[in-house]
């Protein structure tokens, strides 16, 4: 839901960018955004990543070690519709998978994640003004479909598919092109609705979630090959229990991605990323430190 987020460039746009350089960013991270040509895009993408440690209320950072496993598994399959020139929404489906292994004991638990849906307006498309960067907004929405943390399954407690809050985010980029490079900015908000826990029947209502990204990319092979590179930052609010706020429950973690994503037809793209959150101690507070991969499929009508 908050794959397009805030931000604008500090570059000026030249005139003569090819349209294939105008949209090396569209299929780079997530979901993205239609290309300017296309009238609509469904894909899917699948990725897997570990939890090899966590930064503490202190910003103390623990290797999780090799007694206690954990992994999740994502699935999901998204479409990309064009209303008018200016209007684009998008909706995606995700399906998680966690597996846990403590000594003897294993655990395999699935279900469906947060539902997702948006609208993106385009403000300036990409080369419309010789001297200005691109600027898009989106506004979306979540639906609580997923399984919060506290419903997790005994013994280990796996089986969380998202935060199984109502929620809204607002969200904005901006993005700079000059053959063969790309920069982009992006930054966006989220709130989300209170609910009753399971466990404890206490009102628990999650702080907003700011996010942003600073991305490049450079088109390695000509309207084929497109490597970038994404330094993110995810901050959280502390949450609140019955109205009151929990203490050293605030949370924030950056990530970095390198994406590849290689058009093998024109109407088919393949993207692959890895990342990373896994850094000393003093860098994240009360998040996992995460290795993951990723492969995306993306077919785009026009």
């Amino acid at each position: 839901m908050l794959r397009a987020l805030v931000g604008l460039s500090l570059l000026l746009l030249p005139s003569g960018a090819s349209a294939a350089a105008c949209c090396m960013s569209a299929t780079s991270f997530g979901v993205g955004r239609l290309l300017v040509w296309e009238d609509f895009a469904v894909g899917v993408q699948t990725g897997h990543a570990r939890i090899v440690g966590q930064y503490d209320p202190q910003r103390a950072y623990r290797v999780t070690g090799t007694a206690f496993q954990d992994g999740i598994t994502r699935l999901e399959p998204w479409a990309i519709l064009r209303l008018s020139e200016r209007v684009q929404v998008q909706a995606r489906v995700p399906v998680l998978v966690n597996d846990r292994e403590s000594q003897a004991t294993s655990q395999v638990v699935g279900g469906l994640g947060d539902v997702g849906a948006g609208v993106r307006l385009e403000a300036i498309s990409l080369g419309e003004f010789e001297r200005l960067p691109s600027l898009g907004f989106t506004l979306g929405v979540l639906a609580p479909t997923g399984r919060r943390a506290e419903q997790g399954f005994a013994p280990l407690g796996a089986g969380a598919t998202g935060r199984g809050a109502w929620g809204a985010s607002l969200a904005l980029e901006s993005e700079y092109t000059w053959l063969p490079w790309y920069v982009r900015v992006d930054a966006g908000v989220s709130v989300f609705a209170p609910f009753v826990r399971t466990d404890t029947h206490a009102t628990q209502w999650f702080g907003p979630v700011v996010q942003t990204a600073l991305s490049g990319g450079r088109e390695v092979v000509p309207d084929k090959l497109v490597l970038a590179v994404s330094a993110q930052f995810e901050w959280e609010a502390p949450l609140s229990l019955d109205g009151e706020v929990v203490p050293s429950s605030a949370g924030f973690v950056p990530s970095l991605v390198t994406s590849l994503s290689w058009r093998v037809a024109p109407h088919f793209t393949l993207v692959t990323a890895l990342s990373t959150s896994v850094w000393p101690s003093g860098v994240g507070q009360n998040r996992d430190a995460r290795l993951g991969v990723s492969l995306g499929g993306r077919y785009g009508h026009f």
